[in-house]
């Protein structure tokens, strides 16, 4: 009879799944799983830090509709994960992290990098166990695919002792799961439908929210006939954008504050009443709140509901559709004339108009608002966009525009910098026919510069583009409180003048560094281009100094309601 190991059937358990990627550092006791990998369908993305692995597989899965997954050697391994699952967590991104540790029979003993991993994932993760035998492995691997995509999504660590993984079991006598998910998706109550069908056609200044919450069902068409049909102003939050595209003429993300404290009725889709809202402070205190997600104890919690629809968001906003059908006669177009959207209009063309000196500025350093604004015009409509920093992430809010579903990712709501290499990495090889660009600011793009030799070593076309503007905003001490006499040690600005594109050069990638304003759209053009040729790219721009673009990003978020 056959045998097998525990690696072999967790990389099957894996191909079983579907997945075809796995990102991971390999080394022990870890490191067969990503050998045996190749041997059954799934390729393996060998990265430069544990870290980045997890970032990389959760945008990959976010990107792709899927799990992600991650392996990671034992020890310090392991633990430069639970950056990874801390973000995963708080963004609801289905992701399994595999973690390798000593052997079951010397625990306790002072085994090499022996450590105790099950109980640190256990606040950052839907699930957090530790495998007992090589025969429960895809027992146990069903068990974690399962937790991780239903519901409302979120990490998983599975945690390998090497005598699991090296433990060796008759093919024959090894149990597969069948039949371990379910078709059907919870829709709402009739009854709630009902009650929010009525309140959004009773509505005089009606909106919606729409937060990253509808990625796992896409209610792409249902979401754009709700507001269509109602002439219904919405905004997305940082990662919901896209599902209605950013240029759909009731997206009112520029007027942002006046839609929140004017809505008398507002439709929250996917989306948590956290801080990226205020906390539903800036609401009226009479607005009537819909909530429609997935998890029931999301709904009521910062601010009370009128209705909350416990369901998931397309078999919802279907149930919506069809309870408003034959009731809506003309109503979109009587909200199209009202004040409501006239005042909304008004102020997002004023916003607009103010922040286009900032856009087309000729000034040196270059702006970060021109760097953004001269992306946005070379890069194509489809392109996914990897943004990454304080200053840089604040400013590309407001310029760069996405239009297709899952094509914005950034720090999500736990603010982690760092993410934007890896995520740039896992987003290309989830949708490889999308242009994928990576914007840091100098400071984010250090947590993971390593990963832009990843890409060239798997031959991953991304544009790699720095914000250098030599510093980091949140510990901008010297400006805040200056230096003692004869002090020149710099703890918030780096060194002046850094050739980041350097680093990708040595790599073999295409690199530009860009000084002079009427550089830059050429620039992009040539390291836009070079990823049509398979090539990863590094443009390195000289901005302005942090301090002038805080006070320009501050003044233009005020402008537009951030």
């Amino acid at each position: 009879m056959a045998q097998t190991d525990g690696s072999a059937l967790i990389a099957k358990s894996i191909a079983k799944e579907g997945i075809t990627t796995l990102f991971g550092l390999a080394g022990g006791p870890i490191v067969e799983i990503m050998g045996y990998a190749p041997h059954y369908g799934v390729r393996p993305i060998g990265v430069r830090h544990e870290q980045a692995a997890t970032f990389s597989a959760a945008a990959y899965g976010y990107v792709k509709n899927e799990v992600g997954v991650a392996v990671l050697a034992a020890g310090p391994g392991v633990t430069n994960g639970l950056t990874g699952a801390h973000v995963a967590f708080d963004n609801c991104l289905p992701l399994i992290i595999i973690g390798g540790s000593g052997p079951q029979t010397g625990r306790y003993s002072g085994t090499f990098q022996e450590t105790d991993n099950v109980p640190m994932f256990r606040g950052l993760t839907k699930m957090s166990v530790q495998v007992d035998s090589a025969a429960r492995v895809p027992e146990y691997m069903a068990m974690a695919f399962r937790k991780a995509k239903s519901g409302r999504p979120g990490p998983v660590y599975l945690d390998l002792p090497s005598d699991v993984l090296q433990g060796v079991v008759e093919e024959d006598d090894v149990k597969w799961p069948s039949n371990y998910y379910t078709d059907s998706v919870p829709a709402g109550s009739p009854e709630s439908i009902k009650r929010a069908a009525e309140l959004l056609l009773s509505a005089e200044r009606p909106a919606m929210i729409v937060g990253k919450g509808v990625r796992w069902s896409e209610p792409t068409e249902e979401l754009k006939g709700l507001i269509e049909t109602l002439g219904m102003p919405y905004i997305p939050s940082p990662m919901g954008r896209g599902f209605i595209p950013d240029d759909h003429p009731l997206n009112m993300s520029a007027a942002r504050s006046v839609l929140m404290t004017g809505a008398d009725v507002i439709l929250v889709v996917g989306a948590r009443i956290n801080w990226m809202f205020d906390f539903g402070r800036r609401f009226s205190p009479d607005a009537k709140i819909i909530h429609i997600d997935i998890e029931p104890e999301e709904i009521g919690s910062n601010i009370g509901v009128e209705v909350g629809i416990v369901g998931d968001a397309k078999a919802s906003l279907k149930q919506l559709l069809a309870e408003l059908e034959g009731k809506t006669d003309g109503l979109a177009d009587r909200a199209e004339e009202g004040p409501w959207l006239a005042s909304l209009r008004e102020k997002s063309d004023s916003n607009g108009k103010a922040i286009q000196p900032l856009l087309n500025s000729d000034s040196t350093p270059i702006a970060t608002f021109r760097l953004l604004n001269e992306v946005s015009k070379v890069f194509p409509r489809e392109t996914i966009y990897s943004v990454d920093g304080q200053m840089t992430l604040a400013t590309g809010r407001q310029v760069l525009q996405s239009y297709t579903p899952a094509s914005r990712l950034n720090s999500g709501s736990n603010g982690c910098m760092g993410v934007g290499v890896p995520f740039a990495v896992g987003a290309k090889l989830a949708r490889p026919d999308a242009p994928v660009v990576s914007v840091n600011g100098d400071c984010a793009f250090g947590f993971n510069a390593m990963e832009m030799e990843t890409a060239v070593r798997h031959g991953i076309p991304i544009v790699f583009i720095v914000n250098n503007n030599g510093g980091i905003v949140g510990g901008n001490l010297e400006s805040r409180m200056g230096l003692p006499e004869g002090y020149d040690e710099r703890v918030a600005t780096y060194a002046p003048d850094i050739r980041y594109d350097k680093i990708i050069e040595a790599f073999g990638g295409h690199a530009e560094s860009v000084s002079d304003p009427d550089d830059l759209r050429p620039a992009l053009e040539r390291a836009y281009q070079a990823t049509l040729e398979g090539k990863t790219a590094c443009v390195n721009v000289f901005s302005e100094h942090m301090e002038t673009m805080i006070s320009r990003s501050t003044r233009a978020s005020a402008l537009m309601g951030y």
